[in-house]
């Protein structure tokens, strides 16, 4: 089980659940937050996962990528953060389809030229780079003041390998933004001066301080991760070869990154039944794996997950979840 400690240790503020698609990551995220709200915890679960599900896990629309109170709870909300959208943000941020008309004319100009700097920026941009800014943004809205007071806040990530490559975008990123910055200047620079040769007033330009903030930001995201005491790592998994070698390179990769993990979670583990032949052949599969992976674990605290012969949705579904990830 996990460890009975996390309870009641409130400067662990900030949980992450990370593993391969497919083995319930937003089931028991979504399980872990409700046995926080029910222990009196004020408790925040986000989805950075491009591929949302945390809507149907509650059985309510979350979408929209606002704060929703969850139904039942004064103490539980939720939020979906769409990381296709921040990445349109820093596009917006950058000029690059939005903003002042000369920069644009001028970046016309340039692009007429061959020197499309700028676009060619974005047109190569690494896998994952949304899902960076997407927690970056996630940062910027906990330091407001209406999320203060959340005494958790639990986050259902995207699949193994984008968060592999999100580990290491926040040094990439932060060249990245260093760059549309430059850029962004000298765009700024000629717009100034292309507006006094038609005698207009130059004005301030705010996507600079924008991109200025989204660098801080993005840095307070790799602090966030490797924060020993604020944030764990918890790696979902299911007893398959493939899923525990998959969870072990995440967990060797975690380590390398100086991020803190102890706990290694086993989902839909099927009970053995010998009236049901393939019940039974599964489970035994499953058995064999298992020791398996007690030898591949044996760092890490192990929770092992009964397999749930109806759909975890719903509150009562997710409460009786978390009574077995804990209990």
């Amino acid at each position: 089980m996990v460890d009975k400690s996390l309870m009641d240790n409130f400067e662990r503020r900030f949980i992450l659940l990370g593993g391969k698609g497919g083995v319930g990551k937003t089931s028991i995220s979504a399980s872990i937050a409700v046995t926080f709200a029910n222990d009196g915890q004020k408790t925040l679960i986000i989805s950075t996962d491009p591929a949302h599900s945390l809507s149907d896990s509650f059985d309510q629309d979350l979408s929209g990528g606002e704060l929703v109170n969850l139904d039942g709870f004064d103490n539980l909300f939720a939020m979906e953060i769409n990381p296709q959208e921040a990445g349109g943000d820093l596009k917006s941020f950058a000029g690059v389809e939005t903003g002042d008309e000369a920069v644009g004319d001028i970046m016309n100009t340039l692009s007429s030229l061959g020197f499309d700097e700028m676009g060619d920026l974005f047109d190569t941009m690494p896998p994952g780079v949304d899902e960076a800014l997407a927690l970056a943004k996630v940062i910027q809205f906990l330091e407001d003041e209406q999320f203060q007071d959340f005494k958790r806040i639990i986050f259902d990530t995207a699949p193994t390998g984008h968060t592999l490559r999100l580990l290491s975008l926040p040094d990439f990123l932060d060249s990245f933004i260093g760059k549309i910055y430059k850029m962004r200047i000298k765009m700024s620079n000629m717009a100034s001066a292309f507006k006094s040769m038609m005698g207009v007033a130059s004005q301030r330009d705010p996507s600079l301080e924008i991109m200025d903030n989204l660098k801080k930001h993005v840095t307070k995201v790799q602090e966030m991760f490797r924060d020993p005491i604020g944030t764990e790592f918890m790696i979902v998994t299911i007893p398959t070869i493939m899923a525990a070698n998959e969870s072990s390179r995440l967990a060797e990769q975690l380590k390398i990154e100086g991020i803190n993990v102890n706990e290694v979670i086993i989902n839909q583990i099927m009970p053995d039944n010998t009236d049901c032949k393939y019940c039974h052949v599964r489970a035994k599969n499953q058995n064999e794996n298992l020791k398996f992976m007690e030898i591949l674990f044996d760092r890490y605290n192990i929770t092992e997950i009964p397999f749930f012969d109806k759909e975890v949705r719903g509150v009562e579904a997710l409460t009786s979840m978390g009574k077995s990830i804990f209990i």
